[in-house]
């Protein structure tokens, strides 16, 4: 160890770029993984916050829950050993009637009806209770200029909906979602005149038995993969980050390699002295486990500021087990080119080596 760390001191200048070179490296992995797993989240967060097993829509709806219309019939033969909760679900823009242009003011959203004690309802909305036309809605709405009290109307439609609250990470297909009690849901599927006591699916905490025929069940993960491009988009993104994975470690154990063959008339003249091979080949591992160690700490940071900086612009979230497999993906690969290098350093003949 010794041998490792006062190399580094004395090489100060050479061994800053190279650890820069690796805080690049890194910092490019562990960025675009944040990237695409964010993205990945923006899909499913309001689903996976349902916490729940099952989602059952008709059979017709070919895997659409926005063209599944279920009765309450339908919803009492739903047999379950937990929890069962009635959803209706259907895409809106919604636009604030106060903006200097209304136009401007347009965003996608997806209304999800639900009944007021549903386990559907963001936990910690809890104690808001969704009456007539009022609605929580998830805080990406507040990068709009929504604020809990105000109103916004809803493109081909006069309704105007309160907000009363906010919930935190509520996105479907990356746009926010808006909680509103089902019977205004229907008033604004179905219109106020006549409406019929449908909605779009039920949402299962539990094992259901005896399913209908004219009704489908889902897992959680397998309703996610008939989602429009979510699968496409994380094979895209998972295969494109594998493969940066594997060639940016291949190409920093071979960074180490040669840095260390560069060496060898230093470990020539050490063996000449009888310095051990366990010795110049620990050294080797220990520095090599120093650049790298220095250089993924640094490339975290950055990855890290980019998303203070930059997580309300873009889809960036964090998931420590992908950062664990690309940090031992990396010292992995600077661990077998550290091994070979020893392995060259080991057949180092003193005498050839210093010209002899």
């Amino acid at each position: 160890m010794f041998l490792a760390f006062k190399e580094l001191k004395y090489s100060k200048t050479k061994f800053a770029l190279i650890i820069s070179v690796i805080v690049l490296i890194s910092y490019l992995v562990y960025f675009l993984t944040s990237l695409a797993y964010g993205l990945a989240s923006s899909y499913t967060n309001a689903i996976y916050k349902w916490n729940a097993n099952e989602i059952i829509i008709t059979v017709d709806s070919n895997d659409n829950m926005m063209m599944s219309y279920m009765t309450q019939t339908d919803f009492d033969a739903v047999s379950t050993t937990g929890e069962k909760s009635k959803l209706g679900f259907f895409p809106a823009i919604i636009n604030n009637p106060l903006s200097e242009n209304v136009l401007d003011s347009r965003v996608d959203v997806y209304f999800f009806g639900i009944e007021d004690d549903s386990f559907i309802k963001p936990s910690e909305t809890e104690d808001l209770t969704l009456t007539g036309n009022q609605v929580i809605v998830d805080e990406k709405l507040k990068k709009e200029g929504y604020e809990v009290g105000d109103f916004f109307g809803v493109t081909g439609s006069e309704i105007q909906y309160e907000i009363i609250g906010f919930s935190s990470q509520t996105t479907y297909q990356t746009a926010p979602v808006v909680f509103m009690s089902l019977n205004s849901w229907q008033a604004y599927r179905y219109g106020t005149t006549n409406t019929p006591d449908l909605f779009s699916g039920v949402i299962v905490r539990g094992e259901t038995s005896n399913i209908s025929t004219n009704l489908k069940s889902y897992t959680i993960n397998d309703y996610i993969s008939t989602l429009p491009g979510y699968s496409a988009q994380v094979l895209t993104f998972s295969v494109m980050i594998i493969f940066l994975i594997i060639i940016t470690a291949f190409v920093l154990g071979i960074f180490i390699y040669v840095l260390t063959i560069q060496k060898t008339s230093m470990f020539g003249v050490m063996k000449a002295q009888g310095i051990s091979n366990g010795y110049i080949g620990g050294s080797v591992i220990v520095q090599t486990f120093s650049l790298v160690a220095v250089g993924l700490v640094f490339g975290l940071i950055l990855t890290a500021l980019t998303g203070i900086f930059l997580g309300n612009v873009i889809p960036f979230a964090v998931n420590i087990l992908f950062y664990s497999i690309i940090t031992v993906a990396f010292f992995l690969f600077a661990f077998l080119g550290g091994l070979f290098s020893v392995r060259a350093v080991l057949k180092i003949d003193p005498l050839k080596a210093i010209g002899g």
